[in-house]
């Protein structure tokens, strides 16, 4: 195994991809690496895949130009990328692929390099979900609309208020567990991504901690931003006052139940005197319309006016960054969102049962609001609102992830250990070659 041989294969499929998988091509190519991009095609609309390409300078070498529901893009995926990774091994190369996070994308491409014998770097590796405690959760319930700010904030940085088990986001959960069952070098974001692994059984020297590559990619954005270009679309902006207000998990766009009390959630804020940026995602637009709220939107935008900017999803990820930065608080289900949020330094509310980003949590600069009671919902985004100015915290990703996570593939091409075996695990010899 050597570094003349290897071929670096960057699979990305859906926008968080490509936005962190984008400073690893780079970085790879600057270094002189034989580098190529894969698309599967599981993202395709242009302002998820083309527009997100262009902002970070990528070029795709080959798209898959896969389509479908969860199991044909599994399928599709699986197939077509095994048969190209393969091209690579008959021709005398050594591939390693690249695949990020919990997407259908990253797991498909876990069974194809598994099934090729090829090395696997899972990106941002060891995301599990921390959810509160039942008797923590309980506790919150009854206090509804009269939450105790103080001891809410307290347990919230508290590792014991937590739990590990939850099956949710889905099918995030599931296909990171099963992308990192695939993998040779787990690059996981933070200490707490090891530790969840470790706790798997997963081999110590296969896990790395290299940061998260979206600290990179937002540097870049927030050089290239132009803030002055969303105020001018949006002047009331101005302000900082907005609550960037956005849902698009599956959980919560395919439950009726979960659905009505965000929106209703949405609507007491409003009530409340508080200015609301609705960001619409496919999931949500679906929501809106299979659960009939279209009409309710439409009059929540004619009684609220510009207190209420209600909007599809934005093609330029520099306006989206600049704009997440004018924000008072970022009330989410996204996982990447609070990422983001915790680099920008903008209080964030997550709008689900726990976080497999658990560790801004702990770090004190993203609240659970789960979706059980609206009353409780807004007693969150309501208070984190009126003691943003009081909140500070450490940034949880360091700078350079993308060339931590470099070197770390580069020192075990030089030792020979990037693909797993008995033998190295067991220190008596290095990987198969």
């Amino acid at each position: 195994m050597s570094h003349e041989n290897a071929q670096h294969i960057v699979v990305v499929g859906t926008k968080p991809d490509i936005i962190k998988q984008a400073p690893i091509y780079h970085d790879l190519r600057e270094r002189g690496h034989d580098v190529v991009l894969c698309h599967t095609g599981q993202h395709y609309d242009h302002n998820l895949s083309q527009s997100m390409l262009d902002e970070f300078g990528v070029r795709e070498d080959i798209n898959l130009e896969v389509r479908g529901g969860v199991n044909d893009l599994v399928s599709g995926i699986t197939a077509k990328l095994a048969l190209y990774l393969r091209g690579f091994a008959e021709r005398g190369g050594f591939p390693i692929t690249y695949v990020h996070g919990d997407t259908t994308t990253a797991m498909a491409g876990s069974l194809a390099t598994f099934g090729e014998r090829q090395a696997l770097v899972h990106v941002e590796a060891g995301l599990r979900t921390l959810s509160p405690k039942p008797e923590v959760l309980r506790g919150w319930m009854e206090q509804g609309a009269d939450l105790d700010w103080a001891s809410f904030r307290a347990q919230s940085v508290d590792r014991a208020s937590w739990s590990r088990g939850s099956r949710e986001p889905s099918p995030e959960q599931f296909n990171t567990r099963v992308c990192d069952a695939g993998s040779d070098l787990h690059a996981a974001p933070v200490e707490l991504n090891r530790e969840f692994l470790l706790d798997e059984g997963f081999a110590p020297a296969a896990i790395d901690v290299v940061g998260n590559s979206v600290v990179d990619a937002l540097g870049q954005a927030v050089a290239g931003s132009d803030k002055n270009q969303v105020l001018q679309r949006f002047p009331q902006m101005g302000d900082g006052s907005f609550l960037r207000f956005c849902v698009h998990r599956r959980e919560n766009t395919t439950n009726r139940d979960r659905f009505n009390l965000l929106m209703d959630a949405m609507e007491d804020l409003l009530e409340q005197g508080h200015h609301v940026l609705f960001i619409r995602l496919l999931g949500t637009e679906a929501a809106i319309d299979n659960f009939g709220r279209r009409q309710w939107l439409e009059d929540l935008e004619a009684r609220f006016g510009d207190a209420l900017i209600s909007t599809p999803v934005w093609d330029s990820y520099l306006d989206v960054v600049a704009a997440m930065s004018m924000c008072a608080v970022i009330v989410t289900d996204s996982g990447s969102i609070v990422e983001e949020a915790n680099v920008l330094e903008v209080p964030c509310v997550t709008l689900r049962f726990g976080s497999d980003r658990s560790e801004t949590f702990l770090a004190g600069s993203n609240f659970l609001a789960p979706p059980v009671d609206k009353h409780l919902m807004t007693a969150v985004i309501h208070h984190v609102y009126e003691h943003r100015a009081e909140l500070s915290w450490d940034r949880v990703y360091p700078e350079g992830a993308s060339a931590m996570l470099v070197d770390a593939v580069e020192r075990r091409l030089d030792e020979g250990s990037l693909l797993i075996s008995e033998e190295w695990r067991y220190g008596l010899k290095a990987a198969l070659r």
